[in-house]
């Protein structure tokens, strides 16, 4: 147990004791915090004696590495008898696992569902950033059992001062946390258990009305390419990834039925084939095994591609935002501007996208539910479960398909005898007589204004 004078860069003798030990393989060397005083040794080695003062700090020192080292082998024989009661205990040994090895180990959870391979590189590389940070603030930090709640607490707040939004944050926390959970030893405190999930801001998706569905046909209908992936989006309320890898052995074209199971639920889900829909798969037909061979590679390889194909026929059709204007935001005056695809948030390093693929799904949800359209059947075509997440988020119905719905609905004492604005026009022309016709002009003008 060998004590050590340790010199400045100046070659000065620093007026610490230290001390270098071994506990079960692994060496150590520490401040003892054990002040030298006296002086030393001329030679400055400690295999001669300094003067009496000196001398007495060398023994203080000596007996607090003692004691250090007596404390170390008496935790880690602690340790290794708890370990010990719990392989007997359960028969299994307790498994350490290396924060250097976290994305490895978290890769192999089992899981009812594999990852896709996008979201297992996300949360990959999650992982590696915390486990560098933890390394950063306390080397000796080697295993996730090392982990503090107050270095959990401390990562949060880095990925707060990132700026993502709250719903980053959230994920990021969920998966820490089920890592740990899932990867400590048994009995262990989870450093991120008492951390709480924080309160989202919900940017919805908007639907686009059948007019706005029929515009953006005509724009890619000479798009061969993004194309026939748009309108698959359109008729069955599959995300772009279900869309792009649809197999022809889930298309049943002779009974206009589609049965697929969903990458990102596994859920199984039965779509009727429309006619749109079936006018183009009819001519595509083939021994491939991807109904679209050419964008199932693109969006295995680079998914960017197609979103990219998406915002330009977005963009044709009218959709795009301000900044994409030419200079100083004009715009072409033959130009039709439908909406932005963008929309600020309160918080988070990116706009959020209220108009792109996604909102096909949520216009099918939308134009389905308004038409009055059971609600299970719905489901058995989104492939929910839940009645929440489908009126939440999926069902967006503007301000006029609202009004109709209700107006449709309601007792005729409310809705003006349940007319509908046409009825309602035809009936102001039909009544109106010289001394009311005023009356009647404006009326017709509000009518026809809300339409």
């Amino acid at each position: 147990m060998p004590l050590e004078l340790r010199k400045k860069p100046d070659g000065a003798i620093r007026k610490w004791w230290y001390g270098r030990y071994e506990v079960n393989g692994k060496r150590y060397c520490d401040n003892l915090g054990v002040k030298i005083t006296g002086t030393p040794p001329a030679s400055l080695s400690l295999m001669h004696e300094g003067d009496t003062a000196f001398e007495r700090s060398r023994a203080t020192a000596l007996a607090k590495l003692t004691g250090l080292v007596e404390e170390a082998r008496t935790k880690r024989h602690s340790a290794r008898l708890v370990e010990k009661l719990y392989e007997l205990k359960t028969g299994e040994r307790v498994r350490s696992v290396a924060l250097a090895n976290l994305p490895d180990e978290w890769q192999k959870i089992p899981r009812r569902r594999k990852p896709n391979e996008r979201y297992t590189a996300q949360c990959r590389s999650t992982l590696a950033r915390f486990a560098a940070f933890v390394r950063a603030h306390n080397p000796k930090a080697e295993e996730i059992s090392h982990v503090t709640r107050d270095v959990a607490r401390a990562f949060m707040e880095t990925e707060e001062s990132r700026g993502v939004t709250a719903k980053t944050w959230n994920d990021t926390l969920k998966l820490i946390r089920a890592a740990f959970k899932y990867l400590l030893p048994a009995g262990s405190i989870n450093p991120f258990s008492a951390i709480p999930t924080r309160e989202t801001e919900t940017m919805f998706r908007k639907p686009f009305t059948p007019e706005e569905l029929k515009a953006i046909v005509d724009a890619a209908r000479e798009n061969d390419f993004i194309r026939p992936i748009l309108i698959t989006g359109m008729c069955t309320a599959m995300r772009r990834g279900d869309c792009c890898l649809l197999k022809w052995k889930d298309v049943d074209l002779a009974r206009r039925f589609i049965t697929v199971k969903t990458n990102k639920t596994g859920q199984t889900v039965g779509i009727p084939i429309f006619p749109m829909l079936y006018d183009e798969l009819a001519t595509r037909q083939s021994s491939e095994a991807y109904v679209f061979p050419e964008q199932a590679k693109m969006y295995v390889e680079n998914s960017d591609g197609i979103t990219w194909r998406v915002r330009k026929v977005l963009a044709a059709a009218g959709f795009k935002d301000a900044d994409e204007n030419g200079e100083n935001g004009q715009t072409d005056e033959a130009e039709v501007v439908r909406g932005e695809i963008h929309a600020e948030r309160k918080e988070g390093l990116r706009r959020a996208s209220v108009r792109d693929f996604h909102s096909f799904r949520v216009t099918w949800v939308t134009l389905a539910l308004t038409a009055g359209v059971p609600l299970e059947i719905v489901q058995k075509v989104t492939g929910h479960r839940t009645t929440d997440i489908v009126f939440k988020h999926y069902f967006q119905p503007g301000r006029e398909e609202f009004r109709r719905t209700l107006q449709s609905a309601m007792p005729k004492l409310l809705t003006n005898g349940n007319k509908t604005p046409k009825e309602e026009m035809l009936a102001i022309l039909d009544r109106t007589k010289t001394k009311t016709w005023q009356k009647d002009v404006k009326r017709l003008r509000e009518l026809v204004t809300a339409l």
